[in-house]
C-alpha cells in the first residue's frame, strides 16, 4: 500500500500521505483527501511506467491539489454530455452554478446548503420550476461524474448525500395549433412577399420544419440534428431522444421529401433562426401575449389530432416516445368534445349490437359451470385475449 493516513506527533492529521519507491528513487507527498492522494499515486506510477521522470510533488498530472469547479470542468468537457444535442445547454447551466457558488469552491464543499443557494438564485431570476429542475439535474449529473472519478470524495446520492430541492412542475395547459392558425403560419412564412430572397428562403424553411413537426410530433432538436442516415423509406429513426429511448416515426411521402430537402440542401434552420421567425409569426398573428404559443405546440398538436382521430392511446404513446402512459393521457382530456364523441360512438355501437346478433354474441359472457373447475370451460369471455 502506497497511501497512508498522515500523522504528526503520533496523532492523525486527517490528511493522507503518498509514499512510492522505485529503485533508489523515492516519492513522498501529502494530500488533504484520499481521492487526491490516490490520483497522485496513479499519476506517478503512470509516469514511471512510461519511462518518464518522476513528477515533482504536487505537480502530478491529473491530480490537482484541490478539486474545484475550475479544475474539474475542463476535465469533464469532451466526455460528459459529449455529442448530446443539449451539450451546450448542460454546460451553460454548470458554468452558471460554478460562478454562483465560486469557481474555486472544492467539489467536496458542495452540499445541501449549496443547492439551496442555487434554487434561491434561480427563483430570484424568475426561472420556471421546470427550468430550475434542469439546472439541478445537470449539477447532480456533474457531481456524480466527479464522484465516479474521485474528484469528489463525498457521496452525492443516498441518505448521506446531497438533498436536491426538486420543484413541483405544474402541467400547465396543453396548447395546440388550430387549423386556422396553421394556415396563418403558412401564409406569413411562405406567401408573404419579401424583398430579400435569403429572408424568403429562410422563412420557407422554417415553415417546412413547422409542417414536419405537426405531422410527426418530433421534438425541435430531434429534427434540427436529423441526418439522412436516419431516414429509411418512409420512416425516421431517432436514436437519441429526450427519454433516452430510441423510436421510429412514420412519414408521409410529402413530409419525407421536405425533411430530406432541409437536410440534403443545407436548408435546416438554426435554433436562433427558428426562434426569430417563430416570434415574428406570433406577433403577426396577434399572439405575442400567448406564452403557450411556442414551437413545442407543434408536438402537442400532433398528439391532440391523433386523439381526435380516434387513434389508440397506447399507439400515441409509442409514436410520441412518452415514457409513461400518464403523459399521453393528458391529451385524452384536451377537448370536452372528445367525451361527447365517445358517447355518440357508444350509442352507435349499441344500436349496431342490437341489430346484429353476431356482435351481441361475441360480447356476452360465456355460460359457466357452477364450479368452473375441471370442466374444460374457458373462463375468458369470447374475443378477449387470455
Amino acid at each position: 500500500m502506497a497511501i497512508y493516513p498522515d500523522k504528526k506527533n503520533g496523532k492523525l492529521t486527517g490528511r493522507f500521505r503518498v509514499e512510492l519507491q522505485r529503485g533508489g528513487e523515492r516519492y513522498r507527498k501529502r494530500w488533504d483527501t484520499y481521492a487526491e492522494a490516490e490520483g497522485d499515486e496513479m499519476a506517478v506510477q503512470a509516469a514511471w511506467a512510461a519511462g518518464e521522470a518522476t513528477p515533482a510533488p504536487g505537480e502530478a498530472p491529473g491530480a490537482p491539489t484541490v478539486h474545484t469547479f475550475d479544475s474539474v470542468i475542463p476535465l469533464a468537457k469532451g466526455t460528459l454530455w459529449d455529442g448530446k444535442s443539449t451539450e451546450d445547454t448542460c454546460w451553460a447551466h454548470i458554468e452558471w452554478c460554478a460562478n454562483l457558488l465560486c469557481r474555486k469552491t472544492r467539489l467536496d464543499a458542495v452540499d445541501t446548503h449549496s443547492i439551496d443557494r442555487v434554487v434561491k438564485a434561480l427563483k430570484a431570476e424568475k426561472k420556471a420550476a421546470g427550468t430550475i429542475n434542469r439546472y439541478l439535474s445537470h449539477l447532480r449529473t456533474f457531481l456524480m461524474w466527479s464522484k465516479s472519478r474521485k474528484y469528489r470524495t463525498l457521496p452525492v446520492a443516498g441518505d448521506d448525500g446531497i438533498t436536491f430541492d426538486w420543484q413541483d412542475e405544474a402541467e400547465g395547459r396543453i396548447r395546440w395549433i388550430t387549423f386556422e392558425e396553421e394556415k396563418q403560419l403558412e401564409a406569413f412564412l411562405v406567401h408573404t412577399e419579401r424583398e430579400d430572397p435569403d429572408h424568403a428562403a429562410a422563412a420557407a424553411a422554417v415553415w417546412d420544419l413547422i409542417d414536419i413537426a405537426i405531422e410527426t410530433g418530433c421534438r425541435r432538436d430531434e429534427m434540427l440534428t436529423a441526418e439522412l442516415a436516419q431516414i429509411n423509406g418512409l420512416r425516421l429513426h431517432l436514436w437519441e431522444t429526450k427519454t433516452d429511448t430510441p423510436r421510429t416515426v412514420p412519414l408521409t411521402q410529402r413530409v419525407r421529401d421536405k425533411l430530406v430537402s432541409l437536410i440534403a440542401q443545407g436548408r435546416m434552420p438554426t435554433r436562433r433562426g427558428l426562434r426569430s421567425w417563430w416570434n415574428r409569426a406570433r406577433v403577426h398573428m396577434g399572439l405575442e401575449n400567448d406564452d403557450d404559443f411556442v414551437f413545442h405546440a407543434c408536438r402537442h398538436t400532433c398528439a391532440t389530432r391523433q386523439v381526435d382521430a380516434g387513434v389508440n392511446v397506447f399507439v400515441i404513446k409509442e409514436w410520441m416516445g412518452h415514457k409513461r402512459i400518464e403523459t399521453t393521457l393528458r391529451y385524452a382530456h384536451v377537448k370536452p368534445q372528445n367525451l361527447e364523441d365517445a358517447l355518440v360512438r357508444v350509442g352507435d355501437y349499441r344500436r349496431a349490437a342490437n341489430e346484429n346478433s353476431q356482435i351481441s354474441a361475441e360480447n356476452s359472457l360465456p355460460t359457466l359451470h357452477p364450479t368452473g373447475v375441471g370442466m374444460g370451460v374457458n373462463l375468458q369471455p369470447t374475443g378477449m385475449a387470455a
